[in-house]
């Protein structure tokens, strides 16, 4: 039989197949060769023994959340507790991109903040960068039904920081699901951790994944690619007089010619030049 890991803990592989949840193991020779098995796999199993027999090849693997196979991302930020940060989202747009997956951003606890306006100018960037945005707020789910309709028949992954209100959205998507919620802490600054592994959650002829918080990511690319993958500027890297303007001082930089112009944001920019000083140069490989 052909099924989908949906979710991995110590050593049990759950696998969802025509509406049934099968526990399984993987073959000896899986472990001796040191293969590994993710959630989101599609795997050929014995429906006798239960034991996984061979692994079908991968559209696309994320490291974080470890998961494959992945349709859309969900990026579930938080207006407040823990507070916005256009830095982090903008890193995390910039890491999908490198995995070429479609991306969607949702705003959670927009009730928490006193100025709407703070809200539709950053739904508008967004929107001129061909990104979809959903706000949610105590008072006003209504763009939950919107949410929906998007995670028919693909497998989606919900991921951000803790204590955004991943679990909380799944489990208004429907109730029957009841994962934990985490709170937030003041005292800390952050969430607390509820979700600690990475679990699809059959929808509507796809999945929802739930997905560990977390703040922090590396992008693991080279001060060169990163505007191929920054959201924006990818559209416009090739277009500079040099091929490999970093869009600093470089004459006639279209990237800087946007801004100048107002397609491209100012803090957008100077997102982009915090990520740039993260990264190393290409030649710095061969040192």
């Amino acid at each position: 039989m052909v099924g989908k890991i949906i979710s991995i803990i110590n050593g049990k592989y759950l696998i969802y197949s025509d509406g049934i949840t099968y526990s399984s193991f993987i073959k000896g020779i899986f472990r001796y060769k040191k293969e590994r098995f993710l959630v989101g796999d599609n795997v050929v199993f014995d429906d006798e023994n239960f034991v996984i027999q061979a692994n079908l090849e991968r559209k696309n693997e994320l490291v974080r959340p470890l998961a494959c196979n992945i349709d859309q991302i969900f990026i579930v930020m938080s207006m407040k507790e823990p507070n916005f940060s256009k830095l982090l989202l903008y890193k995390f747009i910039t890491y999908i991109n490198m995995n070429n997956i479609p991306v969607k951003v949702i705003l959670s606890k927009c009730d928490l903040l006193n100025d709407d306006s703070i809200i539709n100018e950053l739904i508008g960037e967004l929107n001129n960068l061909g990104i979809d945005v959903f706000s949610l707020s105590k008072n006003n789910c209504d763009e939950i039904d919107l949410i929906k309709k998007e995670l028919k028949d693909k497998t989606s992954i919900f991921m951000g920081q803790t204590g955004v209100g991943k679990s909380s959205l799944i489990n208004l998507i429907d109730p029957l699901y009841d994962r934990k919620i985490g709170e937030y802490s003041t005292a800390l600054g952050r969430g607390k951790h509820q979700t600690k592994e990475v679990i699809l959650l059959p929808y509507n002829n796809g999945f929802i994944g739930d997905t560990p918080g977390f703040s922090s990511i590396d992008l693991n690319i080279y001060k060169e690619d990163l505007s191929t993958y920054f959201p924006g500027f990818n559209k416009y890297y090739n277009e500079c007089y040099f091929s490999n303007c970093l869009h600093l001082n470089e004459k006639e930089c279209m990237i800087k010619k946007q801004i100048e112009n107002g397609v491209l944001s100012k803090d957008s920019y100077t997102i982009y030049l915090k990520l740039l000083d993260e990264l190393p140069y290409k030649k710095e490989r061969y040192k």
